[in-house]
């Protein structure tokens, strides 16, 4: 009766755990420590095993019953290996007079281990694992004890099967939530999780009084690219530019694809309108070396549009069509080229000191606010004819010249 009464007790507990998030491990944690307590044993085990795989999650009560565990697994012998592969439970009251598992009896019985109980656990067909019951010493356990240990293995089971089902839901919703803010070819940020961090990073900025750049990259004759060679080359193409790009970001820039061949660049913690130059020079540079595609190098640059925050109430829409308009002015000036564009500082938002550096993001070689700039990367007399296309040759060296209006 006292089993029973105590096997009552771990039921109610692990009723309990159904409303819960109970993870898979501290499930099987649980099970091992409380088994020990209903039970006249020294210890107790559990391994999950799943058809093709390795043995997983492994509980033991104990560090010398965690060791029995393993030894099992690393023998591939044992009661263990037994009871899943068959679903019926496996006795030996004497592990030395038993010659059933010679490896594992002796390897475990020069450990300490006397006798072990082994249950599956499984849930109808279902075979998840197997439940061990360790002892010091030879014994056989009654029935009363030995149905209690298959009930506690088949309850587990059924909690198991909860808790899997519940980490695979997770895992589910993480994986769509991932594919709804990710560019499926490259893996960028799309326009959702851009907005949002672009977002994040004009809070960021109005409150340490810093602006934030956004560059807005075109690729110059991809359709033609795209058109001739199909869209798997196209594909590689934007693959390539993404990784090329990457590469000359800092590591809390964050780069996107908003379209097509249009990527987007948010620059945080700026404070002065110049630091966007250098960005829109490397990305010109990573661009002139050519592409290694599956038909051989490809020469491509890009139209870029280059804005500054105006440190007040700029949003994330703003910012961003600012940015392509001032992209599809260095498309129409020719392409290869950037053109930056400084919105006006807000004097209702912004702080005294993001006043007081405001004309100095705003006015570089005096330029006045709101007025923009176009800087080739080199004169449109001296762009090869093969550029932009599969000519093999590598496209001008960007020079970043004076800018001009």
């Amino acid at each position: 009766m006292e089993i029973e009464r105590r096997l009552v007790d771990v039921l109610s507990e692990f009723a309990r755990t159904v409303a819960t998030d109970f993870p898979i491990q501290a499930i099987l944690d649980h099970l091992v420590q409380r088994i020990v307590e209903v039970l006249p044993i020294d210890g107790a085990g559990v391994t999950l095993i799943s058809a093709g795989d390795e043995p997983h999650e492994v509980a033991a009560s104990d560090p010398i019953a965690l060791r029995y565990e393993h030894l099992q697994t690393e023998l591939a012998e044992g009661p263990c290996v037994v009871a899943h592969g068959d679903g019926v439970a496996v006795a030996v009251p004497d592990l030395v007079a038993d010659d059933r598992f010679p490896r594992f009896a002796r390897e475990a019985s020069a450990a300490g281990l006397a006798a072990v109980f082994t249950f599956p656990v499984r849930s109808g067909s279902q075979r998840l694992g197997a439940l061990d019951l360790y002892c010091a010493t030879p014994t056989s356990l009654d029935a009363p004890a030995m149905a209690a240990a298959q009930t506690l293995a088949d309850v587990a089971a059924a909690y198991l099967l909860n808790a899997r089902a519940r980490a695979e839901l997770v895992e589910s919703s993480q994986r769509a939530e991932q594919a709804s803010l990710h560019d499926d070819l490259t893996g960028l940020p799309n326009r959702v999780l851009l907005a949002r961090r672009l977002e994040r990073s004009l809070v960021r900025g109005r409150r340490a009084d810093e602006m934030v750049g956004v560059l807005f990259v075109d690729l110059d004759e991809f359709k033609m690219i795209n058109d001739t060679h199909g869209h798997q080359v196209g594909d590689e193409l934007i693959v390539a530019v993404a990784e090329r790009l990457t590469g000359v970001l800092r590591a809390n820039d964050t780069l996107a694809r908003v379209g097509g061949d249009e990527f987007v660049v948010v620059c945080g913690d700026l404070v002065a309108l110049t630091q966007l130059e250098p960005v829109a020079e490397r990305i010109g540079v990573a661009l002139d070396e050519p592409l290694l595609l599956s038909i051989g190098p490809v020469s491509i640059s890009a139209s870029i549009g280059v804005v500054l925050s105006g440190l007040g109430e700029d949003d994330p829409e703003t910012l961003l069509h600012a940015a392509d308009m001032a992209m599809y002015r260095s498309k129409r000036a020719g392409g290869a080229q950037f053109t930056i564009i400084a919105l006006p500082v807000s004097a209702r938002t912004a702080s005294p000191a993001a006043m007081r550096r405001a004309p100095m993001a705003a006015a570089v070689g005096g330029v006045p606010q709101s007025d923009h700039r176009v800087a080739p990367w080199w004169p449109a007399t001296d762009r090869p004819a093969s550029f932009g296309r599969f000519a093999g040759a590598t496209a001008s060296p960007v020079r970043s010249g004076p800018l001009v209006g």
